[in-house]
């Protein structure tokens, strides 16, 4: 690939909160930590049927509690701990430049090549990135044509990371 994809935008709190919520998301629907959710449903069930055959709360209780922590309370507290996290190191209004080409993607002096990224996802409002180290968000309109994203995406299926 001779010609470099230029990506650039300005760095806000929502837009990282909406990355992470983006990749907790797939990550949710597509790892074996589904599994233990439907574990928690499978095992309110089997409370429900215990309280009302044997008048036993307990495991209805703490079932109910587990399910409700697992879909709703775990993106709760860890947007929180994000939101706090983003306060203190804020780099709000940061106009950040990227670059990407065949040896990886290039950001001010640093360089992730290609082994270091382990999967790009492609969603309808943009292109989430995961590296070692990091997940990165690249929105539709941080493009500057739409010819660039699917050149994003091309290379990335070439160095199969999707």
């Amino acid at each position: 690939m001779s010609k470099k994809i230029e990506i650039n935008y300005i760095w806000s709190k929502e837009l990282a909160l909406k990355a992470s919520k983006l990749y907790y998301d797939y990550d949710m629907k597509h790892s074996a930590k589904r599994y233990i959710g439907w574990f928690f449903v499978a095992l309110t069930q089997f409370a429900i049927v215990g309280a009302l055959k044997h008048d036993v709360f307990g495991l209805l209780y703490l079932s109910t509690f587990f399910v409700l922590y697992w879909y709703y309370g775990r993106w709760y507290l860890r947007k929180r701990m994000l939101q706090k996290y983003y306060d203190k190191n804020s780099m709000e209004g940061k106009t950040i430049y990227f670059t990407l080409d065949g040896e990886g993607l290039h950001f001010e002096d640093q360089q992730i090549p290609w082994d270091n990224i382990e999967k790009v996802i492609e969603f309808e409002d943009g292109v989430l990135m995961q590296t070692n180290d990091a997940t990165l968000f690249f929105e539709n309109s941080f493009f500057h044509t739409l010819k660039d994203k699917k050149r994003l995406l091309s290379l990335a299926k070439e160095k199969e990371k999707i």
